[in-house]
């Protein structure tokens, strides 16, 4: 982590000393939106009690900052920046949480099938480092091919948890099931978990489509691993894997 600001910190002292003087250079910014879906893997003691990973889903605002070293013509390597805000979705479970109701004459009566079901989604500040490698296509084309990661840690958040219990006929709803919602807030998170933080993978795959010599747009493909948040002690919890699209506005020499 240490060594990460580092890096932030130099890049940013850089951008200081003026945009003109980057764009010669090699300087290189990408600000994009990115979101996807997949699948939770949970691990050995979750799969334990029987739950099974469901559906993923994570979308972020992020930029990307840093310079491009131009190898030969028509291939250059970026070392970026990646900084941004990143929500994040898991859901574990098995079973059904549906509850069936029949009413009659003497009343309501409630009845379900053993289930649970887990739900929790974070809000990030996400911050990492995104190599990537890029080669001109024709004169208005490029692609770029990046390999990266870094840490999300969660800000605030939610953890939602359902219950049924196999159960005929009872008299109440409450009978067959259970729910709980929490809040959560930065200190709930470090209390709850460890590690606390989101650790992250990701490998991109690019096409800049450029208006002139240094802006263009992005049009992407991504596939990313999640390192999910833990409960202390216990280990329930999971990790996913996702693939999304990217779009984004660059700004950096084609290659």
């Amino acid at each position: 982590m240490k060594n990460i600001k580092k890096i932030l910190l130099i890049m940013a002292m850089t951008m200081a000393l003026g945009t003109s003087a980057f764009a010669a250079s090699g300087f290189e910014f990408l600000f994009q939106l990115a979101g996807g879906a997949g699948v939770v893997i949970p691990t050995k003691e979750t799969k334990d009690l029987g739950i099974k990973g469901q559906v993923s889903a994570d979308a972020d605002i992020s930029a990307q900052i840093g310079y491009m070293f131009q190898v030969k013509d028509g291939f250059g390597i970026s070392v970026l920046g990646e900084l941004g805000y990143a929500w994040d979705l898991y859901n574990m479970g098995y079973g059904s949480t549906t509850v069936d109701s029949s009413t009659t004459a003497s009343g309501t009566t409630y009845s379900a099938e053993a289930g649970m079901w887990i739900n929790q989604y974070y809000h990030s500040f996400k911050i990492g480092l995104l190599p990537k490698f890029n080669i001109g296509v024709g004169r208005k084309g490029a692609i770029a091919i990046g390999i990266g990661g870094g840490v999300k840690i969660p800000i605030s958040g939610r953890s939602s948890m359902t219950y049924t219990f196999a159960v005929e006929n009872a008299s109440t709803r409450e009978d067959v099931k259970t729910e709980n919602d929490i809040a959560l807030k930065r200190q709930d998170i470090t209390d709850m978990f460890s590690p606390s933080v989101i650790g992250y993978m990701k490998v991109t795959f690019d096409y800049y489509l450029f208006f002139t010599d240094n802006i263009g747009m992005n049009f992407g493909l991504y596939l990313g691993g999640d390192f999910g948040l833990k409960q202390k002690e216990v280990k329930i919890g999971g990790d996913s894997f996702d693939i999304g699209l990217q779009l984004g506005f660059r700004f950096g020499p084609k290659a």
